[in-house]
């Protein structure tokens, strides 16, 4: 079953995680599977603990994505947003839109 989903498309920080991974993975074997990107694959892979949850296989990765987490949905509660992953033309905003 496929889901209709956009840019506003509520999701929790588990499924956003989630949907990184599947991101990732399906870019890795578009791009002929590289070590890197494998390695950072294997390292956020979730693997089932004895507390029968599921954890990164590189237990300092959820931390560091919990603090990213937090860093964009602060940002995202003020008006301006989260601009981190707005493309920069030599420093600055491009002075056109793309129309969808």
């Amino acid at each position: 079953m496929t889901t209709s989903v956009s840019m506003d498309t509520s999701v929790s920080l588990k499924q956003a995680f989630l949907i990184m991974h599947a991101y990732l993975e399906q870019h890795w074997v578009s791009v002929g599977k590289p070590a890197a990107l494998g390695v950072l694959l294997g390292q956020i892979s979730l693997w089932d603990t004895e507390s029968g949850g599921k954890e990164p296989m590189d237990g300092s990765v959820f931390p560091d994505w919990l603090r990213c987490a937090n860093l964009v949905l602060s940002a995202e509660a003020i008006p301006q947003g989260y601009t981190g992953a707005d493309i920069l033309l030599d420093g600055k905003p491009p002075t056109i839109k793309v129309l969808r």
